[in-house]
């Protein structure tokens, strides 16, 4: 009787444990996560691409997250790498940001753009040559 209460009480400890730690923070990198929809709307900025959330493909990839030292409620420093297909257009952004484990954006994210690849489109080129100076001319 003991040892079955005792393999009873296990299971329910590494049960309770792994579902503790599958929401340890909020996941905020499916495709139509906070973080994409953030990196299409600079796009849309940019006159990059047309329309938010009407692409060929998208890829989220959470690369990092880590509990930042805060007093009150957890707050997790977030890494994704998004990669947006868009009428054969490919624009790769790593975004950062604050993240809860209620929501994906407590504080602005930092959005670094790390590849685009404009096909054929003469707008996309022309566009990513005009940000291009522009951010050079940035001091």
């Amino acid at each position: 009787m003991c040892r079955i209460l005792y393999i009873l009480c296990l299971v329910c400890t590494v049960c309770c444990t792994a579902a503790f730690a599958a929401k340890r923070f909020t996941d905020c990198s499916g495709p139509e996560s906070w973080a994409a929809t953030v990196v299409g709307v600079r796009l849309k900025n940019l006159n990059l691409i047309q329309h938010i959330g009407v692409y060929d493909k998208i890829e989220v990839n959470l690369l990092a997250s880590e509990q930042l030292p805060s007093k009150g409620r957890a707050i997790f420093r977030q890494v994704h790498k998004v990669t947006i297909h868009d009428k054969g257009n490919v624009f790769t952004a790593i975004i950062v940001n604050d993240a809860s484990r209620e929501e994906c954006s407590e504080a602005g994210g930092d959005i670094f753009f790390i590849g685009m690849e404009c096909a054929t489109d003469r707008k996309c080129q022309n566009s990513v040559v005009e940000w291009t100076k522009a951010v050079e001319q940035v001091p």
